[in-house]
């Protein structure tokens, strides 16, 4: 029984965003013709640190992926220089159960993040759009735009965070590759924006329609509770609003919680991304869409597989030999 670890850099150089991109879109398609086995997530908390672990297993029965991420979320950490939040994937043989592939979970939950934003963005912003804003700064926000630019030809980025000597940073990184501008006001950010992209843990909202084009397409990916809120209800009124599981949003998403409790959104005017790609039957490009994703462990299954498979064939990572 043998078992691959892959390093973090073993991981990157196993995985593209145009590759990652691929796999949500089957993922999806998966999810909607009910291939996939999704229970609910489990989690132990840690009184004394004040911690939490959760695990969320899932198996893709089209592709034969199984496994399940573990994350664990230690606030004390930052006390102690180790970070806050660790995690990993393990993938399971679906015939047999041996475990097959240990891999960091920290670098592919920002990518699959990013690449269903791309998925989005291909199918549903404006054919000829360039302009992306980008609300946030972080690890997540640096995926979204790396997705978008896999499926648009970005020319003009306009970055806002609360912390402006951070959009600064992320401003620099990407300065070489595309006409970059820091705002310190998410109006003047947003404005002339083909499309937005919001990574934020904000509880109060950060996008207005009075602030917005008429044709703009929105990824949604910051707010993961039912408290958190980027998206005012009067946006969501006016648009065509997809999301990655109507189910996991309506426990888990509080800017389309709110809008259907205020009766601005109906929910089953809610169209789910992996039912639409089966379809296509609807074009809602010159339109307001809003795509909203709270994550699902089939991403982090699909990602880690590609993963296994190219790093097998390119004979990375390290094997250990369990029996």
């Amino acid at each position: 029984m043998s078992l691959r670890l892959l390093s973090l850099d073993e991981v990157k150089q196993s995985i593209t965003m145009s590759q990652a991109i691929r796999a949500m879109e089957n993922a999806f398609i998966q999810l909607a013709k009910q291939q996939v086995k999704l229970p609910l997530r489990t989690g132990i908390t840690i009184e004394e640190e004040e911690a939490l672990t959760l695990t969320m297993p899932a198996y893709l029965a089209q592709d034969k992926a199984l496994g399940l991420k573990v994350a664990s979320i230690f606030p004390k950490n930052s006390t102690r220089n180790k970070p806050t939040i660790t995690g990993f994937i393990m993938l399971l043989d679906a015939s047999t159960g041996e475990p097959k592939a240990l891999m960091d979970a920290g670098y592919l939950t920002a990518l699959r993040t990013g690449a269903v934003s791309g998925l989005a963005t291909q199918y549903f912003a404006t054919e000829h759009a360039h302009h992306v804003a980008i609300i946030g700064s972080g690890i997540q926000a640096e995926t979204q735009l790396q997705a978008v630019a896999t499926v648009r030809d970005i020319k003009q980025v306009s970055v806002w965070s609360r912390n402006i000597k951070k959009a600064e940073q992320f401003a620099t990184k990407f300065s070489n590759q595309y006409t970059i501008n820091v705002y310190d006001h998410i109006p003047s950010a947003v404005k002339d924006a083909d499309i937005i992209c919001t990574a934020t843990a904000s509880t109060e909202p950060l996008i207005h329609l009075h602030d917005i084009q008429p044709h703009v397409h929105i990824n949604a990916i910051g707010s993961h509770t039912a408290q958190m809120k980027e998206i005012d209800n009067e946006v969501l009124k006016h648009s065509i609003v997809i999301v990655d599981q109507l189910s996991a949003v309506m426990a888990e998403a509080g800017e389309i919680i709110s809008a259907v409790q205020q009766n601005q959104l109906k929910q089953e005017d809610i169209i789910e991304i992996g039912n639409w790609l089966i379809h296509k039957n609807i074009d809602y490009k010159n339109q307001i869409t809003v795509f909203k994703s709270v994550g699902l462990s089939i991403q982090d299954v699909s990602v880690a597989s590609v993963v296994y498979e190219n790093a097998v064939n390119k004979n990375l990572g390290t094997a250990f030999e369990l029996n």
